[in-house]
């Protein structure tokens, strides 16, 4: 209706312009959660840079120590057969054999390793390559071999029971796609209300604690 001023008061109108309430609240959350997945994946972009570059210039130093020791030892060798040391000389040269053979068992040995903890984490959903590896080589600098052979987490629970316990840890959580939000409204109940509330980090936990709630399935699952 009209106003004395000749002004128009239209709520249609100004409904039509501010929109569903709800449809852009949906869209406002849609946007918070791209921006923060871009945040994290510009993140882990620059940290796996960060690890490729300590890792290359570390395996750099490592191959050339590794041929300044081989040298120096071959010069050692050298001037033992010189002398007429031909046993020390056999000795030496039996010696690195048996290291190398050592070598080539203990890769073979973390190669099986590296297949579990492939196998655990295949299936979990990472945000991206980056998040996958980025928890695979925490995971792996965590794991130790029992009398066995046998890789476990220093803890002592397999690999497969850690990577449950690693994946569904809220420090984790941004190594993971977020999960769908079902709605914007609240089920009305207060998770600080709850009663024996448990630490929002598994790592806060003593061990004691994380393996009693695997061994009672109550692992809290992965948001």
């Amino acid at each position: 209706m009209p106003d004395p001023n000749g002004n128009t008061n239209d709520d249609t109108g100004n409904n039509n312009a501010n929109g569903n309430p709800g449809g852009a609240g949906t869209d406002d959350q849609s946007m918070v959660e791209k921006l923060v997945a871009d945040r994290v994946d510009e993140a882990l972009k620059d940290i796996k840079k960060k690890l490729d570059n300590a890792y290359a210039a570390r395996d750099e130093a490592n191959r050339k120590a590794a041929e300044l020791e081989q040298k120096e030892k071959e010069a050692r060798l050298a001037r033992l057969a010189e002398e007429g040391k031909h046993n020390e000389v056999l000795e030496a040269r039996l010696a690195e054999a048996n290291a190398k053979l050592d070598a080539v068992s203990k890769a073979n040995t973390e190669l099986s390793r590296d297949v579990k903890v492939r196998e655990a984490l295949g299936g979990l959903p990472f945000r991206n390559d980056r998040a996958a590896e980025i928890a695979y080589k925490e995971i792996v600098g965590t794991l130790v071999q029992d009398d066995n052979g046998v890789w476990k987490h220093k803890s002592g629970v397999t690999i497969k029971e850690f990577v449950e316990i690693f994946s569904k840890d809220e420090e984790q959580s941004f190594l993971f796609k977020a999960k769908s939000s079902s709605g914007s409204g609240t089920n009305g109940t207060n998770p600080d209300s709850a009663p024996n509330k448990q630490p929002s980090s598994l790592f806060a936990m003593s061990q004691e604690e994380v393996l009693k709630l695997a061994r009672e399935g109550k692992l809290p699952k992965r948001k």
